[in-house]
């Protein structure tokens, strides 16, 4: 895991209430950003992130094609930011750090347990959008996810446990639904200004222990101004080797997304398949907005059945920007593909 041996000695919880004003405002600028008013990296104000207060932040919405929980499955995120050099001009203190706020992509879904119907979690049951995770050995049950500040040299983990809940949207008492969720998750960071936002990193690690099988692998997230119409991975199939996928709609229009193998001579490998329809998201770098809308996951076989050993590419392509993540499992173990 990336930066896992910094992870005793600089593992330092800041939680506050979703989308409260929180005591220490050191990620925020006293004036606006320089080098912030881009697409990538856009300009939000304390008003805008809590309500009142001042200060102006450099945001980056980020995404994780695709997480599970349940059925054996972990996810945690990790969250890291190298030490910081002081800098005048913060709102408070010197010292810059980032904050995250973490919630699911309006595509993600839920099934119950004893289900086989997976349905948008946000609907189902009268449930509220929203994510469990523990931290340090702490719940964090809030209803619109979870956020959290990173100081300098410091390293955060949450361990996402369950993203069901009914009963607190309604007034109720909050309550876990036990199932298997997917992805996408969204994580929006917002630091004092450009430079620190760059070195702000955020990973996924997900891991499935089960019987004499352990998997585990950690995954970059994907800037959301990264998203294209087309991706293209390496295909191995077969002889032991299995290829996942999940493809994520990040256009503000629904879509459809084509699949097409080919060999390493460019032939086609049986017929290109069409994913369902994919809801849209806002396809934008704004706070507290859904960017990703409705994700597709499967593996090759799932798709394509049974094509024996072959190795070549894996196309996406779809009629507005999509994010992919590409998997492989062999022996008992998991690696991340490059897609690009």
């Amino acid at each position: 895991m990336k930066h896992a041996a910094l992870a005793l000695f600089l593992a330092v919880l800041c939680t506050f209430p979703a989308w409260s004003q929180p005591s220490n405002l050191s990620f925020l600028s006293t004036s606006s950003p320089a080098n912030c008013g881009t697409t990538d990296n856009a300009v939000v104000s304390a008003q805008t992130l809590f309500g009142s207060g001042s200060g102006f932040g450099c945001l980056k919405t980020v995404i994780l094609p695709q997480f599970a929980i349940g059925a054996g499955w972990t996810s945690q995120g990790i969250e890291f930011l190298p030490t910081q050099t002081p800098i005048a001009g913060l709102v408070t203190g010197t010292t810059p750090s980032y904050r995250v706020w973490v919630k699911l992509g309006s595509g993600a879904t839920f099934t119950a347990a004893g289900s086989t119907t997976a349905a948008p979690f946000n609907t189902a049951q009268n449930g509220c959008l929203g994510i469990w995770a523990t931290e340090a050995g702490g719940a964090l049950p809030l209803a619109q996810g979870f956020d959290f500040g990173v100081p300098s040299g410091t390293m955060q983990f949450g361990t996402l446990t369950s993203v069901a809940r009914v009963g607190s949207c309604a007034g109720g008492v909050d309550t876990q639904i036990a199932g298997l969720a997917q992805g996408p998750a969204q994580y929006q960071i917002v630091a004092p200004n450009a430079s620190v936002l760059s070195q702000a990193e955020v990973e996924l690690s997900y891991f499935l222990v089960s019987g004499n099988t352990s998997w585990q692998i950690t995954v970059d997230p994907v800037d959301i101004t990264s998203a294209k119409p087309r991706w293209t991975a390496p295909l191995f199939e077969g002889n032991g080797y299995t290829t996942s996928f999940s493809v994520v709609n990040a256009s503000n229009n629904a879509q459809t997304v084509s699949v097409a193998l080919h060999d390493e001579s460019g032939v086609n490998i049986g017929t290109p398949k069409v994913t369902p329809s994919l809801a849209p998201g806002c396809g934008c770098n704004t706070f507290g907005q859904n960017a990703v809308g409705g994700f597709y996951a499967n593996t090759v076989t799932g798709l394509f059945g049974n094509i024996g050993t072959k190795t070549g590419t894996i196309e996406f392509t779809g009629s507005g920007n999509i994010i992919v993540i590409v998997l492989r499992t062999v022996n008992n173990s998991l690696g991340s593909v490059p897609a690009k």
